[in-house]
């Protein structure tokens, strides 16, 4: 009620944004303060790797990696449950499903082509982890995390993005000539995301700095409300196309990188076989 917020009742905001790694490191420190922790447990090297994280989402975060020590009677909780923990977060759960020998190919070579362009594009975040383990509802994840917190995205750096969530795809056509479903999270991503750098963040050169309301994702409906088209036909088909351009560069420079190192897709996709999780060092 609009009322509630006039001068003299609740006339005060307060906003307060997500913790950046400083603060995330402090919160670590109150939740781990009576943990019996390992030596070589670094809370600076667990904020800067947990980006986006709230403060409830930390203390999940500990109390997981409590958890994981004591299923395994260690008298202190060290890094490797730590870490062990922030996949489960980042991840999900595993689960256990069985896959035949061709289903896991199929998904090493996707998790291997998304990492593959992440790798050799620049702008790009680095690449955390790889796994073949199917984990919430995907059969395969590549997670990548950010150096340090965002709070600006160049255009450049989206165009990477897209190009890398295309990667999968591309490798797949380039081992096996055709595609299959596992891409479908990944187009619906680059779709959401090419749309809103033509319609709200004025990154097409042809339609200019206007922002063109297409409808917003309902939170719990999981799907687009209408809203009031105020534009024109012609600029719709405009925004379309300038959309499918995107998509298609994006799609082209990720079949590129893939053409042009064949090689290390096949050995990484083969390492990815054998290990199951891969991290960026190896």
């Amino acid at each position: 009620d609009a009322a509630l917020l006039r001068p003299g009742r609740f006339d005060r905001q307060v906003v307060i944004e997500r913790p950046d790694w400083r603060d995330r490191v402090k919160i670590l420190e109150v939740h781990t303060r009576k943990m019996p922790l390992g030596a070589d447990v670094d809370l600076e090297l667990i904020g800067k790797g947990t980006p986006g994280m709230v403060g409830a989402d930390l203390q999940s975060l500990v109390n997981e990696a409590a958890l994981i020590a004591a299923r395994e009677d260690a008298e202190t909780v060290g890094m490797d449950h730590f870490e062990r923990a922030k996949d489960r977060q980042l991840l999900g759960m595993e689960r256990k499903l069985f896959m035949s020998d061709r289903e896991k190919q199929i998904t090493a070579v996707h998790e291997s082509g998304h990492a593959l362009v992440a790798k050799c594009l620049p702008n790009t975040d680095p690449v955390y982890k790889i796994t073949v383990i199917p984990r919430g509802q995907a059969l395969g994840v590549t997670q990548q995390l950010p150096k340090d917190d965002r709070y600006h995205f160049q255009r450049s750096y989206l165009l990477a993005r897209m190009a890398v969530m295309l990667g999968g795809r591309a490798a797949e056509k380039a081992v096996f000539g055709e595609y299959s479903t596992g891409a479908q999270n990944d187009l619906k991503q680059v779709m959401d995301l090419a749309e809103k750098m033509v319609c709200q963040w004025g990154m097409s050169d042809q339609l200019g700095p206007l922002s063109y309301p297409r409808g917003e994702e309902h939170p719990f409906l999981g799907r687009k409300l209408a809203s009031e088209k105020t534009f024109s036909e012609k600029t719709a088909w405009i925004i379309d196309e300038e959309i499918k351009k995107m998509v298609t560069t994006a799609q082209r420079c990720a079949a590129d990188i893939i053409a042009g190192n064949r090689k290390v897709l096949d050995a990484l996709a083969q390492r990815l076989l054998e290990e199951e999780s891969i991290d960026n060092e190896q």
